[in-house]
This record gives structure tokens, sequence and C-alpha cells, in this order.
């Protein structure tokens, strides 16, 4: 497998355009020299202390917006509810690495960021502050943030874009299984097992596409499990084992069935497709311990930091097209115990999806048909930069 390709943050301007280009936004118009420095800038900022404490720095990029508040076309207009509510400074303040990294103070809820707006001239200002509501689609802002020194991520409305840390972009191969192919198909059967409403089973397959781009933006590596049963099996010895709680299939269910856009009740959809978001963020971050995170059917977490048996060495075919339709026998010799261990459950499991995240983000999708002796995998490294 090829190492990812270590950048500087101007190379992603290339890469940032083509997964943007079918989401309309404050980006599309902006010239490459602004990108760059917008990226850069915050990039350097991430590097920074503020009174000797390192605090993220969190940038909404509003475009040429002058709209203080942001509705969501769900809502009521009389509905006290927002999307974006932008708080202007009377005079804009130079948008430069001092500047954020001072105003990284206020944006320690992770809510509240620097508002970035782009002038008549083509330059930047840092315009006020940006508090972020309810987080759904479109989003007519985007969200640029450096969690810890040397990263960048980009996201728009409930989408992570782009993950990029230690030089190498984490994020970008996931739509080769996501799109079409026998792993799309198993997830779509998964999800009406959990008796989850046909409109919403698109929903369910975006869900865990979202949970792997978490997985594989932490760059710590991990497994997840998306498990065909309702009760999969979890060694006694699992140290995380969870008691029953709530699932995103019975999140989405909720959500779906709540009133159409433009009622109240669309609102409450929106709410709940947040909370959503919210605990995908949250189930992605536990990939980051050692182990395997397991979730049933019905994506709720039966346990994390599972170890799972490597078992015995089991027949390996590496998918090349999505329909795997064409497929060759590969030995997992060179890989580690992660990927032994993914390989040996997804065969154990058929009809289960396994998702195995290297710690330079590379992913790799491995899963079983019943009707196949050998267990396929497909291999979702990030992108190529500056190929496009």
């Amino acid at each position: 497998m090829t190492t990812a390709p270590h950048v500087f943050p101007p190379a992603l301007v290339p890469l940032l355009r083509h997964r943007l280009h079918s989401k309309p936004g404050p980006l599309a118009d902006v010239p490459d020299d602004v990108l760059i420095g917008l990226l850069t800038t915050i990039f350097w900022a991430g590097l920074e202390t503020y009174e000797s404490q390192q605090n993220p720095i969190g940038v909404a990029f509003l475009g040429t917006s002058a709209s203080d508040f942001v509705i969501p076309e769900s809502a009521e207009s009389q509905a006290p509810l927002y999307q974006w509510k932008v708080q202007r400074f009377e005079t804009p303040r130079p948008f430069d690495i001092g500047e954020l990294v001072k105003l990284s103070v206020a944006g320690a809820d992770r809510r509240t960021y620097s508002a970035v707006s782009l002038q008549p001239d083509g330059g930047l200002v840092i315009s006020g502050l940006a508090r972020e509501g309810f987080n759904v689609d479109p989003d007519p802002f985007v969200k640029i943030v450096a969690s810890h020194p040397g990263c960048l991520s980009v996201r728009s409305g409930r989408d992570l874009i782009l993950a990029y840390e230690r030089g190498a972009v984490l994020t970008g191969g996931e739509d080769v299984v996501f799109s079409a192919g026998p792993v799309r198909r198993a997830l779509e059967t998964t999800a009406r097992a959990a008796e989850l409403d046909e409109d919403a089973v698109p929903d369910y397959v975006e869900a865990v596409r979202s949970l792997v781009r978490e997985m594989s933006s932490h760059g710590r590596g991990g497994i997840l499990i998306v498990s065909a049963d309702e009760q999969p099996h979890v060694a006694e010895s699992a140290a995380y084992r969870m008691a029953a709680d709530s699932s995103v299939v019975s999140l989405l269910r909720v959500a779906q069935r709540l009133g159409p856009q433009k009622t109240f009740g669309g609102l409450l959809r929106t709410a709940f497709l947040t909370e959503v978001e919210r605990v995908t963020e949250e189930l992605g971050a536990l990939t980051a311990i050692d182990g395997a995170v397991m979730l049933n059917r019905h994506l709720a977490l039966v346990a994390f930091g599972v170890t799972l048996p490597v078992g015995t060495p089991t027949p390996v075919a590496l998918a090349t097209d999505v329909e795997a339709v064409e497929s060759q026998r590969i030995d997992l010799g060179s890989r580690g115990t992660r990927h032994h261990a993914g390989a040996a459950y997804a065969a154990d499991h058929a009809g289960s999806v396994v998702f195995v995240a290297s710690e330079d983000g590379q992913v790799s999708c491995m899963y079983r048909d019943l009707s196949r002796e050998d267990t396929l995998i497909w291999r979702l490294g990030p992108a190529e930069v500056g190929t496009r």
C-alpha cells in the first residue's frame, strides 16, 4: 500500500475544490491565492499559544455574506432557533495569526468561531464572532478548524470534507464502497433489518460513511465493526461493554417520521439529524482507543476497546473495482495486527462490515458475503493531492 504524500496546506486547495464541487458555498468564488492564505494562516495559528495555553483555532468562513442570522430552511420564520448567529465587530479586525490565537479563547465551547469575511478588494478580515446553532445541510458557511498543532479540518454542514494532519490528507477515498457495490448493499440490507423506513436507508449509509471519516481523521488508527446482528457476541473479557442505550437508527427513525420540511416538525427533524452528527463524532473518537469499536445493526454502541482474536489466516482478496468483479488473492503478512484481526472477524461474521484505519489515515474495508469463501478487502486511502 502506498504511503500518503506529505504536503503543505497550499497543496490542499485543488483537492478541497474538488470535494466541494457539489456543495455550492462561500469558497466557490474565492481565488486560489486567497484560499491558500486562509488555510495557511489558520494552520500557523494552530501552532501558537495564548498565555501559555493551546486552544483550538476555529474559523467560520462567511464569504461575502452580510447575514447576521441564518435560519434553517425547515424552521418557521418565527422560530427562535438558528443555524448561525453572527455578532459583528463595528470595525473588522485583521485576519492574521495573532488575532486568531487571541480570539480562540472565545471558542473554548467549540460552538463559537472567528467569523472571517471576504472584502470587495479580495482581502480577508475577521468580521466578528459566529455562533453555531443547528448544524444542517445546506450550510452557507464553511468551518475550518485547527484542533491541535499541525492539523486542519474542513466541514460543510454535517459533512467532514477534508482532514489533514502531520503533512498528510487523512480522508478522501471512502466513497469507493459507499457509492455502490456489495458493501453499500450490505449496509442497506442491515438498515432494513433494523426496521428503518426505506426513505431513511440512505441516511443510515451516510452515517456509517461519516463514522469512517471520523475514524480516519484522528490519525491514531482504529477498527470499526458494523455488525449485521442485533446482539453481536462480545468476549466477556472486553473491558468496555455497554448497557443498552439509544442508537443512530432510533434517531433516524424519529427524524424520518417528523413533519415536512417547512413545518415545526421539520425543525425538530433537523434537531435529531444534528444529534446523529454528534453521536457519530463521539463514536468516531472512540476508535482512537486500542481495540475495536463494535456497533450492532441499529448502529448502537455495543462495546469499544474490544480485543479481536486474530485466529487462523483466512483467504483475502483485494477488490480492484467497486463491485469486486475483479479481485486478486493477497497476503496480509506485511500488515499489522489490526488488519489480521479485522479480516478474521469479517471472515467469521458474513454480512458484517469491518473498517480498519492505519495511523496514516489509510482505510481498508473488509466484507465477506455468504456466497464467497474469501474475504474481500477494498483500500480506501486518501485521494492523491494535486492530481485533480
